[in-house]
């Protein structure tokens, strides 16, 4: 078992669910100095910014779950890397597996994307003040 810190889509405990049927969602961790965005290929990414902060989920998955992700992520076809980064759980520093976009330029989401990101933030209970921060000049909330 690894630990996979989740910033995206996949902090939606349905899409995980189906995605990795192993993991196990352990809480809200926080990746320092990197900021949230969304690519220009359309889906979210980190970016290296001092003095910034990702909010995400934290998993424990299986190496099933692991290969399952990576074609999720499309590491073959080089739409993600995979990188072994710090994250901050209950205030503990612990290394976690992080699928990073090389593509950093800003855009705009694709439009599938925004209702699984929203699914995503009602699941992940991140705080108010980072999602108002980082995430809603991309993802518009949904309806009520």
């Amino acid at each position: 078992m690894r630990l996979y810190f989740a910033y995206g889509s996949n902090m939606w405990s349905a899409q995980m669910e189906k995605r990795c049927s192993q993991s196990k969602k352990i809480g809200v961790a926080c990746l320092l100095d990197y900021r949230w965005i969304i690519s220009k290929r359309g889906y979210a990414n980190v970016v290296e910014s001092m003095n910034d902060y990702v909010e995400g989920v934290l998993f424990e998955i299986s190496a099933t779950d692991e290969a399952s992700l990576d074609t999720y992520e499309g590491v073959s076809s080089g739409s993600y890397q995979k990188a072994e980064l710090t994250v901050l759980h209950e205030g503990l520093a612990k290394v976690a597996l992080v699928y990073v976009d090389p593509v950093t330029v800003e855009g705009s989401p694709k439009q599938e994307y925004i209702q699984r990101i929203n699914s995503g933030l009602a699941d992940a209970k991140l705080s108010d003040a980072y999602v108002t921060r980082y995430m809603r000049r991309y993802i518009p909330a949904q309806p009520s």
